[in-house]
């Protein structure tokens, strides 16, 4: 699986071949078929790691925010878990960000991610109606939640920041997912970010 990750994110899922996995993990090519029928089951079972790993490191997050925090706080927190995968996980990363991965999984496998799927759309439009996340079009809002956090880890793993460890990762995508939350429109108020993240100037009213 390491090696299969590493050759997909140097040739991409269909330019790879199970010839160059097998001499990438040190074996001959008759081994890996052993474990996998053919390319697409190994990329079957590529993508079912790559949603286990990252939905276990989202779960995760979730989980350590306070019982008290409101529905933001927990939106954001999976935000930051995904910037700290990228770091974390690298090579997963990279096979994440291919077209399409996560349709090659199993039906059943499918169908809980989109069931998961659901329940976050369904969560945010409970916290619409409760005033906790302003009323922007539930898809609208996950588009620019998913660019912001997926851009974030992506200049990251190509070390536009340099040499990044999970506390900088941390730092950054909470800077990023910071902005996100208070958006870029002016306020009559100062914006003070009540986790001391970010404090942003108000404009005066009426102005």
């Amino acid at each position: 699986m390491a090696a299969a990750l590493k050759e997909i994110a140097k040739s991409g899922p269909e330019g790879f071949s199970l010839r160059e996995v097998a001499r990438r993990a040190g074996v001959s090519p008759p081994a890996v078929y052993r474990h996998f029928e053919d390319k697409d089951a190994l990329l079957a079972a590529v993508s079912l790691e790559c949603y286990e790993r990252i939905s276990t490191a989202m779960a995760k997050a979730v989980a350590a925010v306070p019982e008290d925090a409101d529905a933001l706080d927990r939106f954001r927190a999976k935000g930051v878990a995904y910037v700290c995968f990228a770091v974390e996980h690298p090579e997963h990363f990279r096979a994440m960000s291919i077209p399409n991965l996560f349709e090659r999984m199993p039906q059943e496998e499918l169908a809980r991610a989109n069931e998961g799927g659901a329940k976050e759309r369904a969560a945010l439009e409970r916290a619409q109606a409760a005033g906790e996340i302003a009323m922007i079009p539930i898809d609208d809002l996950m588009l620019t939640a998913l660019a912001v956090t997926h851009g974030v880890a992506q200049m990251i793993v190509e070390g536009k920041f340099g040499k990044v460890d999970v506390a900088r990762a941390t730092e950054l995508a909470i800077k990023a997912t910071s902005v996100l939350g208070a958006g870029f429109a002016p306020r009559s108020e100062p914006y003070d970010d009540p986790r001391g993240n970010l404090k942003l100037p108000g404009r005066p009213a009426g102005g």
